[in-house]
């Protein structure tokens, strides 16, 4: 699906060759994908002895059952998250998960912005979260199916006869009928529908949106918050890209269209990215309630709480006054 732009043309070039570079690997899997980084789960987890690190995957959707302790190893992850070529995906994440730890202990000493490598490793983790992510892939899947339809009724509406004259020169055959066309839009269109029935698009191009990502998030402050009470929650979906206007936040925006990017970075500590500065920054309770609320309204199906830590108090009160009814 090549037409539009020069640029647009370009990109889909550069995809398409990407596929085929990575096709001999398409499938060597990692079947058990963390969306979250293990790092940062562990942030938010608590010893227990012998039985190790351990936090509270909370069930949004069933939010009045016991909710079992669990280690970060198990925890946000995704079976087949990515379907094609996802071991050579775990490489790309990995580069950058290696350097998180070190970033960490500068947090927590407080001294991180002494050393702009740690920062630019934060900023790197947003946009890793942003990214890989089930709402990113929901994304993708959306906008695959928009714009296939539409290249299939250009195709098919074309007044100047482009795919008629295309199938002449290719087999010599006169297309007559919709069903003909049909036939032959379908054809031209099979393999894009094909890398994307397969994960072959999606894993490609959630490797260029990483690129992407963290270079519009390099060029832009950091700051972190910590909050004056309280803890900050972590969703299944941590990263957020808001769009603040008056007293209407929107969230899951595009990058260019956010005002912030916002990252739990363990119950002490959020990221937040695209600021005018560098630095770190009190969150009161008002903005540590209206963080976590988000958290919640954005996961797709958990949130994860330190044990002992009276959050899950917090989000069932939070559901049972009306939180997530858009998604009921």
């Amino acid at each position: 699906m090549n037409e539009g732009s020069p640029d647009r043309w370009l990109a889909a070039q550069r995809i398409d060759a990407r596929i085929e570079e990575l096709r001999p690997e398409a499938e060597r899997h990692v079947v058990g994908q963390h969306v979250i980084s293990q790092v940062l789960l562990k942030r938010f987890a608590t010893p227990f002895g012998s039985n190790g690190l351990k936090l509270v995957p909370f069930n949004l959707r069933h939010p009045n059952r016991l909710h079992k302790m669990a280690s970060p190893r198990e925890c946000g992850k995704v079976k087949h998250f990515a379907r094609f070529a996802s071991a050579s995906l775990e490489q790309v994440w990995g580069k950058l998960e290696t350097r998180i730890s070190d970033a960490a202990l500068a947090v927590d000493r407080g001294d991180v912005f002494q050393n702009e490598q740690h920062v630019q490793t934060l900023k790197d983790l947003i946009a890793l979260h942003l990214v890989r992510s089930l709402n990113y892939r929901d994304v993708h899947e959306r906008i695959f199916t928009t714009v296939y339809a539409e290249h299939r009724t250009a195709l098919l509406t074309d007044k100047s006869d482009l795919l008629r004259l295309a199938v002449l020169q290719r087999s010599g055959l006169h297309l007559a009928g919709l069903q003909g066309l049909a036939a032959a839009a379908d054809q031209i269109l099979r393999p894009h529908l094909v890398n994307f029935q397969n994960g072959a698009d999606f894993r490609v191009r959630i490797e260029d949106t990483f690129v992407k990502a963290k270079e519009m998030i390099s060029d832009a402050g950091l700051e972190i918050l910590v909050p004056a009470t309280g803890e900050f929650l972590l969703g299944d979906t941590p990263a957020l890209a808001i769009q603040q206007s008056g007293d209407r936040t929107v969230f899951n925006v595009a990058i260019g269209d956010s005002t912030a990017i916002v990252l739990p970075f363990g119950p002490r500590h959020l990221l937040v990215g695209r600021t005018p500065r560098n630095g770190m920054g009190i969150a009161t309770v008002e903005t540590v309630g209206f963080l976590n609320r988000l958290q919640v309204e954005a996961a797709q199906q958990r949130v994860y709480i330190r044990p002992n830590s009276g959050q899950e108090a917090f989000v069932r009160s939070y559901l049972n006054q009306g939180g997530r009814s858009a998604r009921r």
